[in-house]
């Protein structure tokens, strides 16, 4: 009876907030991101949601060109069922709900996760001329969903290693509410935060600069103007360490290997292309296709906008 009476109470509470989803595919990366999302609906005292996607086609030969979904129905079922056993194993205290969707994968999950807290997706680690032929799920996911998407590595398997989580910022458009985010979940995890700002120009322009008005100085306007931007939030999280580092390189490249020492890594989805806010830009696709942790992608519609804050670049824009 008191079984029964907890498992009831866990389910209401389960109900209280909107889900975690995560996007499952039978892959090794599903399973990573299977993990991660047991843990976030287990801190967010919340429901864990699977979704796979059974494509309408899949391309195969000339001779074959599509592959109608009728048929593949039943492997998507038994996908599904294996991630949902899977996550049992892990969370038997936790409210499991699956779901099986038709069609194009990143748009169908981003539209399932459309009420969640989060969408988890793990790494797809295939080829870059695969990438060219099927697409790539999860950029195309954090490219088009309404709600924070957090992409996971093949073979992530820690909560926590290294205490800290990695911010990167490119300009003042959206980098209170972008540091606002990371710093609440350090907060939430008992970590620090790195926050890193990445600077190099094309071509001759960048060895221009590095000879004519040294790197130091262009690198400390920059640091001052973070200064400014971190600390409200120093006042307001007093409890979480931080670290500002401005690095003479490729933004891609710095958060990469910055990623190595943080737990996650946090940017935010900015308006590239047509229809707007479909589409990431060039430095977050090569940091999603290398990062070493979890990256937590922030859809435009999730930041709240601020008159104070400038749509000034830092001075060593990235």
């Amino acid at each position: 009876m008191s079984s029964q009476s907890g498992q009831s109470g866990r389910a209401d509470r389960a109900h209280t907030r909107r889900p975690v989803v995560v996007g499952v595919d039978g892959s090794r990366g599903s399973s990573s991101a299977i993990r991660y999302a047991v843990q976030e609906a287990r801190r967010l005292g919340t429901a864990l949601r699977l979704v796979h996607v059974v494509p309408d086609y899949v391309a195969m030969t000339p001779m074959m060109p599509m592959y109608p979904s009728d048929s593949l129905t039943e492997t998507g079922v038994t996908v599904l069922g294996r991630a949902e056993r899977e996550a049992a194993v892990l969370a038997p205290d936790l409210v499991i709900t699956s779901v099986l969707r038709h069609g194009s994968r990143a748009a169908e999950l981003a539209a399932g996760a459309a009420d969640a807290e989060l969408l988890v997706v793990g790494r797809d680690d295939r080829s870059f001329l695969e990438h060219l032929v099927v697409g790539n799920t999860a950029c195309g996911v954090a490219g088009r969903a309404s709600v924070p998407v957090v992409v996971v590595p093949p073979g992530w398997d820690s909560p926590v290693e290294h205490g800290r989580v990695l911010v990167g910022v490119k300009s003042t458009e959206h980098a209170t509410e972008l540091l606002a985010d990371a710093f609440e979940t350090a907060a939430e995890r008992g970590d620090g935060v790195a926050v890193l700002h990445a600077w190099k120009l094309p071509g001759g322009y960048d060895d221009i600069i590095e000879s004519r008005l040294a790197a130091e100085e262009w690198s400390g306007r920059a640091r001052h103007q973070m200064e400014e931007l971190v600390a409200p939030l120093r006042e307001r999280f007093p409890d979480v360490d931080v670290e500002l580092r401005v690095v003479h390189d490729h933004p891609a490249h710095a958060l990469v290997t910055a990623s190595d020492k943080a737990d996650q890594l946090v940017l935010v989805r900015r308006a590239h292309g047509l229809p707007m806010t479909v589409h990431l830009g060039g430095t977050a696709r090569a940091v999603l296709r290398s990062t070493h942790c979890p990256v937590r992608i922030l859809p435009p519609n999730h930041l709240l906008q601020d008159d104070e804050v400038s749509e000034r670049p830092v001075p060593a824009n990235a």
